[in-house]
């Protein structure tokens, strides 16, 4: 008998930022950089494990305003010249650091990284990242799920049925309609719960949906295990709720691995930092600074000046963060099941 279970579960979204009507919008940003540091690498995560024929279990939440990005002709095209754009910078940036040893090291690491992830997205997947994901869910390794039509606020919602019910049905029916086959399980938007929410999920065919903490611990009848065991609705649906340890862990940039001085620096990005003629042809009407994507510096500490980014020792701390993960995993589910009549269920959300 297994002493317990992890449960990761990772959810995807974005607003809906499709606008044709500029030639380039600034939001649209958000979905090139998820798509480039998120959604593109994990499916690199994915196919490595298939290749290695590691039987990995991991649940995905796709929310509807990003299925229908990620399938839209019109973004994809950007996207594209976003890339190939990324690919001309990195080059310039070889050129420019030439003198430079340990910046020109990085701005060539980040010309391969993005020549790998146009050849990805364009050679490998023929630009379809949804046709990625539903590969992955067909040899039963992933599980797909979906959220809210436009991730809307249910408990603020609630006020009108119509609306909410409408809310989970178009969910639905998006993602039934890009992937064939209908989704069992649910990523409440911001974990956020009411009574009677749980109707309208049972009745779109909804098993199973997610919900924070105190949603758990706050019902009207006290549950026996907490967040560690699914707490079942009456009406054959049943919650599983977030727990708070590992959430403090992947979340935290005080007490977790977030803000870690060995990983790169997110706000530290050439687009703030180099002359603005020279960044021009790359950032938003050649004048609006924003995130390029290159950056080169880690997190080093606050009130410290930054140091440069080093991968290799990056890469070495997110190994060893990892294994301390599960390890506090391991110690938390024997804990747990010193105490409980069960094996308890850790899930660890993160997006």
């Amino acid at each position: 008998m297994k002493n317990g279970f992890l449960s990761i579960i990772l959810h995807a979204h974005l607003p809906y930022v499709r606008h044709p009507e500029y030639d380039s919008f600034f939001e649209e940003n958000w979905l090139f950089e998820a798509i480039t540091e998120c959604y593109i690498p994990l499916i690199g995560v994915l196919d490595r494990l298939f290749e290695d024929k590691v039987d990995y279990r991991l649940t995905l939440s796709l929310s509807p305003p990003l299925i229908s990005m990620l399938h839209d002709e019109l973004l994809i095209a950007r996207y594209l010249k976003h890339l190939h754009k990324l690919i001309e910078l990195s080059e310039k940036e070889v050129a420019r650091t030439r003198n430079l040893p340990e910046y020109h090291k990085l701005a060539r690491l980040y010309r391969r990284f993005f020549l790998a992830t146009l050849s990805t997205f364009q050679n490998q997947y023929q630009c379809d990242l949804l046709s990625a994901f539903k590969k992955h869910q067909s040899v039963g390794n992933l599980e797909l799920i979906t959220s809210a039509a436009t991730h809307g606020f249910l408990p603020a919602l609630s006020v009108s049925e119509t609306a909410v019910r409408n809310q989970v049905n178009i969910g639905v029916e998006t993602f039934k309609a890009n992937f064939g086959f209908a989704p069992t399980g649910f990523w409440l938007p911001e974990c956020a719960y009411y009574p009677g929410l749980e109707t309208t999920l049972t009745k779109a065919g909804i098993k199973y949906f997610f919900v924070d903490t105190h949603a758990i611990m706050a019902a009207s009848e006290a549950p026996r295990h907490g967040v560690y065991a699914p707490l079942d609705c009456g009406n054959g649906v049943t919650a599983f709720g977030r727990d708070p340890e590992s959430s403090k862990q992947v979340w935290s940039s005080k007490e977790g691995y977030p803000g870690d001085y060995d990983y790169r620096e997110y706000y530290s990005d050439i687009g703030f930092d180099l002359d603005l003629d020279y960044l021009a042809p790359y950032i938003l009407d050649g004048k609006t600074r924003i995130n390029t994507g290159i950056k080169y510096h880690r997190v080093t500490g606050e009130d410290r000046p930054k140091q440069i980014y080093q991968p290799a020792t990056a890469l070495a701390k997110a190994r060893q963060n990892a294994q301390d993960f599960i390890d506090k995993r391991q110690l938390q589910i024997e804990h747990l099941s010193s105490i409980m009549d069960r094996p308890p269920i850790i899930v660890a959300p993160g997006k």
